[in-house]
């Protein structure tokens, strides 16, 4: 098993050199990424102080921007450029070489994104999440900090990685037989934004609405997690969720493996 895991080493060492290969511009989409959930912090906020009521959808102000800020660190975690990795080297035909490679071929997407995802992580953990914990220490009265409920998010939004890494993987199959996925991304893209609580949490929607959009994969990437967090979920409700992340995430997982027995007869290479 060690010796397998060895094999990848070098996949996690490219992950990282691809993600600091451009330190200004990685710094730069990483600043993106707080100023964005600081634009939306202070949209909530104004919708909040317009309104009479002290909460909104079951969220008071400080668990909104609990949420909010939250909800980003999710989304950076959990995010996944597998399918757009796929479809480029299909585009550009370098995926012919990372055929040739004797290890399994989604394995090292995988492992290449741990290695990026290792200093996306490690860089903004402190500002963000450490930022959170913080609030909540200081506030134990407004948000208080839950030490189980912390411990499940982390264990949520892992699942939460796997589920989307395989969900795209398996969409990023489809470059294989259209040749160019571009288009198709930015649609996906948009439909999961708001499928998954990322711009509106899916507690706003009417019950019926909401109720369906919880079960569907896409609410595992960032609204099931970071309720977790809030401790929206106990009980037999956090149980029921968390176990339903580890079905979508198996759900993927065999698709990925029906779908890549499938399209490799059918790999076109147009680039050189």
């Amino acid at each position: 098993m060690f010796y397998s895991l060895k094999k990848y080493h070098p996949f996690i060492e490219a992950g990282i050199k691809k993600s600091v290969a451009y330190r200004i511009n990685f710094l730069l989409f990483r600043l993106g990424d707080i100023m964005g959930a600081v634009v939306t912090y202070f949209l909530w906020s104004a919708i909040f102080a317009s309104s009479s009521n002290n909460s909104i959808g079951g969220f008071t102000v400080q668990e909104m921007s609990i949420y909010v800020f939250l909800s980003f660190f999710s989304g950076i975690v959990t995010n996944t450029g597998s399918s757009v990795n796929i479809g480029q080297e299909v585009k550009d035909g370098s995926i012919s070489m990372r055929l040739l490679k004797p290890v399994s071929f989604i394995a090292t997407y995988l492992f290449e994104e741990i290695g990026s995802k290792m200093i996306q992580i490690g860089m903004l953990s402190i500002p963000i999440l450490g930022g959170l914990i913080l609030f909540q220490l200081f506030h134990p009265m407004i948000v208080p900090l839950n030490g189980l409920n912390f411990l499940f998010f982390l264990i949520s939004i892992f699942l939460a990685y796997l589920i989307n890494f395989y969900f795209n993987v398996c969409f990023g199959f489809a470059a294989f037989v259209l040749q160019n996925l571009w288009g198709a991304n930015v649609m996906k893209t948009s439909i999961v934004a708001f499928m998954s609580g990322t711009l509106i949490p899916l507690a706003f929607f009417p019950a019926s609405i909401g109720n369906i959009l919880q079960f569907f994969p896409f609410a595992s990437f960032i609204y099931t997690p970071v309720m977790i967090y809030l401790g929206k979920y106990s009980g037999d409700k956090l149980i029921q969720v968390l176990l339903l992340q580890i079905f979508w995430w198996i759900v993927f997982y065999i698709f990925s493996k029906i779908i890549w027995s499938i399209v490799i007869n059918k790999l076109n290479i147009q680039g050189g």
